[in-house]
């Protein structure tokens, strides 16, 4: 019975803390420091080997034109390489402009380090052997210091929602379980493009306007709350 009664006397176990699951999100805005060119050189020949040189040769011109310019020589990366064949038939209707022989098509990247220069640099590519300029991308060289901002700002985010759901239920936020970091995208602007080889009249220089550049995080955080 005094076992019993000692039983009884104990206070009731304390429930445990209550979980608030919520997702955070935070975006920082800032400005491009480095542009991105993507351009291709295209030749065509019934040789092969004659396809090759000239494709060859353009490249040349332009990789010469942009190391005079200024762009060191490292940032000039080959993005693909093909050659493919396409025979010719024995009969072509007229005015036919489909292409027959060997086509070798060389696709390249530029990295612009100070930015002012990319309408610069297409203007080099297309006057040089380039024969088309695909697209231009804005973002930024480092995005650390950005992404530190950002988780901050997730992390905050998250915190203040928890504490209004908390509130509402009359509890408080006593810590935190766990924090899941969802990472986010970095989204430059891009600037489509399908400028070819200039004709033989002189085209003005290209001049192109560039946005902000944002950095996103995201993240999943497990709150506990009490009364």
């Amino acid at each position: 019975m005094a076992f019993l009664f000692l039983l009884g006397a104990l206070p009731a176990l304390a429930a445990g803390p209550t979980e608030i699951t919520v997702g955070g999100s935070g975006t920082v805005t800032l400005p491009p420091d480095l542009a991105t060119v993507d351009a291709t050189v295209e030749t065509n020949a019934e040789n092969i080997n004659d396809a090759i040189s000239e494709n060859n040769a353009r490249y040349g011109r332009v990789v010469s034109a942009l190391v005079h310019a200024g762009i060191a020589r490292t940032d000039v990366t080959l993005s693909n390489y093909n050659v493919n064949y396409n025979p010719k038939p024995k009969f072509v209707r007229p005015n036919d402009e489909q292409r027959y022989g060997y086509t070798v098509n060389r696709a390249f990247s530029v990295k612009v380090r100070r930015i002012a220069m990319a309408g610069q640099v297409i203007d080099a590519c297309t006057s040089n052997g380039a024969t088309a300029v695909n697209d231009v991308g804005f973002t930024i060289a480092d995005s650390t210091p950005a992404r530190d901002r950002a988780i901050s700002l997730a992390v905050a985010n998250a915190r203040e929602v928890a504490q209004k759901i908390a509130g509402a239920a009359g509890l408080h936020i006593a810590g935190i379980k766990s924090v899941e970091y969802g990472g986010g995208p970095i989204v430059p602007q891009t600037v489509m493009m399908a400028r070819a080889m200039p004709m033989a009249a002189p085209t003005p220089p290209t001049e192109l306007d560039q946005s902000n550049v944002s950095v996103t995080v995201n993240v999943n955080v497990v709150f506990l709350a009490a009364p």
